[in-house]
């Protein structure tokens, strides 16, 4: 081989060393330009779910804690209706005041608030407790709109059915306000959808304990 020859070999396996290195340094050069780019979109995805998260966690944060000190008044003049009728004699006029001070329908508007705001578990758990506490106060509406002459001998059977009523409405408080808690301190790392899905199954075992106590009461 001569010199001329072995020049050009020489500067043609150069270039080719050069171009693979090249190459190799393009194609890490774009591998770790895709794992940058996925990393941003995983960044952004994230942040634009916490955004989410923080503009609906206030006015949720609202609705629900007015909710729950609506509900908490409610319980609390159940608690005291029970005791004036329990007296001696029953305070009617004061229980029947009590009732209508609490139980008006202008208090639904934070009932429909939560309804509005969601997710779909805190509103099922918001419509259980609502129910939950009307059908107690039900129960002391009927007795003193009752004009016969068994009412006052099945009083007895009234309270015992309104102290009853009013703690399986307690435990449902208790329920709703787990829940709302729950979704208050969701942080966005999941989607809403999915995180509805993972507190569906806790929200319907506590329902199902509540039910299975009402039974056994």
């Amino acid at each position: 081989m001569d010199a001329g020859l072995a020049a050009i070999l020489g500067a043609a396996v150069g270039a080719c060393g050069t171009a693979v290195a090249a190459g190799v340094a393009g194609f890490l050069s774009r591998s770790q330009t895709k794992l940058q780019l996925a990393a941003q979109d995983r960044q952004l995805s994230r942040q634009i779910r916490a955004d989410l998260v923080t503009q609906l966690r206030e006015p949720r944060r609202q609705a629900y804690a007015a909710f729950a000190a609506e509900t908490s008044a409610k319980l609390e003049a159940l608690w005291w209706v029970a005791e004036a009728l329990a007296g001696d004699p029953p305070q009617c006029e004061a229980a029947e005041r009590l009732l209508r001070e609490n139980f008006v329908p202008s208090a639904d508007a934070a009932y429909e608030r939560v309804l509005m705001e969601g997710p779909e578990e805190v509103a099922s758990a918001a419509a259980h407790l609502a129910a939950g506490v009307e059908s107690a106060g039900n129960i002391a509406f009927t007795w003193l709109a009752r004009d016969d002459d068994s009412r006052e001998s099945d009083l007895g059977n009234v309270l015992a059915e309104l102290r009853v009523a009013r703690e399986a409405a307690v435990r449902l408080r208790r329920i709703f306000r787990m829940i709302t808690m729950d979704t208050i301190r969701a942080d966005g790392a999941e989607p809403e959808s999915e995180q509805a899905q993972a507190r569906t199954s806790v929200i319907l075992g506590l329902l199902q304990q509540h039910r299975d106590r009402d039974a056994r009461d």
